[in-house]
């Protein structure tokens, strides 16, 4: 893998996210077959088959790093938690689990603002502990001060952006650009992670070849 693969795929996978993003922005999206493609406000639409192949993607990378990480037990543990962790959000994005979340909670609570957001309340506080300590174990696998650490930070620093706009969306009845900007950082997350592995990966490659 060329050192500037990881480079590529990023500028690549943000690209498409930003295109979408703008369109969704146009009148484009009033025509009758493009929103079902598009529509970042929709389910199983092109958008989230994207994300949760991207999600799958980066799990798959976080499995192939435990296989070629040194042989201490932990650091296979972390990457291969890791890789489970992103197995389940792919599944989320395409089974909308948070969104049922949300449902169960509006309907024990009894308050109609949950349904959309709900899902913050009970999923977010368990997520963000999760994220906190792979923030921590990524932080010491990668180094902050590498490329792979950097696109890993603003990566979790978008994914940590996507309640406070889900809570502000339902709060002021899902203007359009909430809804695009809440997706765009999910997406944008998705790519900087990937390319945070891959760039992780071509490291430990080199090094393993010269040693």
């Amino acid at each position: 893998m060329s050192a500037r693969t990881p480079a590529l795929i990023v500028i690549g996978l943000v690209s498409i996210h930003a295109v979408i993003g703008v369109l969704n922005l146009t009148p484009i999206m009033r025509r009758p077959w493009i929103p079902r493609l598009l529509d970042m406000d929709r389910e199983a639409t092109a958008v989230v088959w994207l994300s949760s192949a991207t999600l799958l993607a980066i799990a798959a990378l976080a499995f192939v790093a435990g296989w070629l990480s040194p042989t201490r037990s932990r650091t296979r543990r972390g990457w291969w938690l890791i890789g489970v962790w992103f197995v389940l959000l792919s599944l989320d994005e395409t089974a909308g689990l948070h969104d049922l979340a949300g449902e169960i909670t509006q309907t024990y609570f009894d308050q109609e603002w949950l349904t959309s957001g709900g899902w913050v309340i009970v999923v977010a506080p368990f997520a963000a502990i999760i994220a906190v300590w792979m923030l921590h174990w990524l932080g010491r696998q990668l180094g902050w001060r590498s490329a792979a650490g950097r696109m890993t930070l603003v990566a979790f620093a978008l994914w940590f952006a996507v309640p406070v706009l889900e809570v502000l969306g339902s709060l002021w009845d899902w203007p359009r650009p909430i809804i695009v900007a809440e997706e765009l950082a999910e997406g944008f997350g998705e790519a900087l992670m990937t390319g945070a592995i891959l760039s992780y990966l071509a490291r430990i490659r080199t090094v393993t070849r010269t040693s």
